[in-house]
């Protein structure tokens, strides 16, 4: 019963996955390092293979060729090449008016450059969530490594536009200090996610990985650290009870934590005369000689491991990226900040039947994307159009048939012929490795006794055989007349 019930677990959990997307939940690296499964995720990459062929309000998801002359051209949005680009662009736009609303801070009023990041950060939020819908699974949607980076992006954009809202309806200049404060915290997770880009390269690949389980490693060793530190904290609190405040021995010891040994043993015996001074040395050498070292032997470790499997690490987050780009079941797909479009029609979902809103998703689409697809389009054009030209200067001069390789069919007793002259046979492969030979020496080569005992020897084993495969033949005839 416990079998079957993870079993019914298990199955809920992989319904809506396909058999790349479980082995990308599972953590299945080695899998999916494979070449014939690259090929697919390759295939996906360009968009040779697509899983939208059409755009209409029967179209069904399907995982097909890319055929140029039946497909529609604003399936290409889908393409995870051309996501990633337009991604790209996005950010380098959102990163602008980042800088341009705090750089140019304004009191009293909502700036345009302002309003342009709300919709910015909409659309984001909007867009990630979709994503989510997408995944099916949390667990899909976590396998990517900057997920966390996106959340946050969401969370600390969000607070800003609370903060800067009760600011500005009640004119208090911290609170609307404090918002530009929270929106200064982006950039730790705004910049690092432009150039996620980076990760698809094959040596960035491999160290985005190393410091993923570096941080799981630190964090874990975090926990002793913790533990080991409110226990000395605890202890100089209560020695220092009348000359420091526990904020400041607080401070203290994290500043002696990280490398500043000496204004421990400064205050060692303004803590106390007696235990001041050894207790510090205790807590000094055990945390920068001790924790430190065998932090670092931690860290090295999980390095090692990472980079033992490099090439399969790098191609795990390259199938994520691709996995997680063309597994959307949506048929209409709205870049962000276009995707907040669709959220106006939204509304008629209760009075309009759903194939005439699918219909006007469409219309919607082909409308407010039509730049992009027109930038595919030349994109595209151009790649062929230069793939045609390398064919035509090339100065490999015309391509003639090749001759055939295969070789001449020999009769059963082929071994015969091992016992005949070379010269004996014209045009035979013998006679012609004899002309293109220079002779060393003067007249003919007597074969090996041994050789010619064991070809006559086999030559005899297949006369029999065949004897006996007639026979059985004859016999056979004879009780099917019979």
């Amino acid at each position: 019963m416990a079998a079957n019930a993870r079993f019914s677990s298990l199955a809920s959990q992989c319904k809506n996955l396909s058999a790349l997307e479980i082995a990308a939940v599972s953590g299945a690296k080695k899998f999916l390092s494979q070449r014939p499964i690259q090929k697919i995720i390759n295939g996906l990459w360009r968009g040779d293979i697509v899983f939208w062929e059409t755009l209409s309000i029967n179209s069904a998801k399907k995982p097909r060729k890319y055929n140029r002359n039946h497909a529609d051209l604003f399936c290409r949005l889908r393409v995870p090449l051309y996501l990633k680009v337009f991604e790209t662009l996005f950010f380098a736009v959102f990163l602008a008016l980042y800088y341009a609303v705090l750089v140019h801070r304004d009191f009293h009023r909502v700036t345009v450059p302002e309003v342009l990041l709300y919709i910015w950060i909409a659309s984001f939020a909007y867009d990630e969530f979709a994503d989510w819908v997408d995944a099916g699974q949390t667990s899909f949607y976590a396998s990517d490594f900057w997920w966390t980076w996106d959340i946050s992006i969401v969370v600390v954009g969000m607070i800003f536009c609370v903060l800067r809202v009760v600011g500005l309806s009640s004119d208090s200049r911290d609170t609307i200090d404090l918002a530009y404060d929270v929106l200064g915290l982006e950039a730790l997770f705004l910049v690092p996610r432009i150039f996620s880009l980076l990760s698809l390269n094959r040596y960035f690949g491999t160290l985005i990985p190393c410091l993923k389980e570096m941080t799981k490693d630190f964090i874990k060793f975090l926990s002793l650290v913790v533990i080991l530190y409110l226990g000395f904290l605890t202890t100089f609190v209560l020695l220092a009870r009348d000359q420091i405040k526990p904020t400041e021995m607080s401070w203290i010891l994290i500043k002696v934590f990280f490398g500043s040994s000496y204004l421990g043993f400064d205050i060692a015996k303004e803590i106390s005369p007696f235990f001041g001074p050894p207790v510090m040395l205790i807590f000094v050498s055990l945390t920068n000689i001790l924790l430190v070292t065998s932090l670092i032997s931690l860290l090295s470790n999980s390095l090692s491991k990472v980079l033992d499997h490099a090439r399969d690490e790098y191609l795990f987050i390259y199938s994520v990226y691709v996995l997680e780009a063309s597994s959307s079941n949506r048929l209409t797909y709205f870049l962000p900040p276009l995707n907040l479009i669709p959220l106006c029609i939204r509304p008629f979902r209760l009075i309009l039947p759903s194939e005439r809103l699918r219909g006007a998703r469409i219309v919607l689409l082909k409308a407010t994307h039509l730049p992009f697809v027109g930038a595919i389009w030349c994109y595209e054009q151009l790649v062929d159009a230069h793939k045609r030209d390398s064919r035509a200067m090339s100065f490999n001069g015309p391509q003639m048939p090749l001759p055939s390789k295969k070789g001449l069919r020999l009769a059963v007793n082929t071994p015969r012929l091992l016992m005949a002259d070379p010269q004996a046979v014209p045009n035979s492969p013998g006679r012609m490795q004899q002309a293109s030979r220079p002779h060393t020496r003067v007249g003919p080569t007597e074969p090996d006794p041994q050789l010619k005992t064991l070809v006559l020897k086999l030559t005899r084993q297949v006369e029999h055989l065949s004897e006996m495969v007639s026979q059985l033949q004859e016999q056979r005839e004879v009780t099917t007349a019979a």
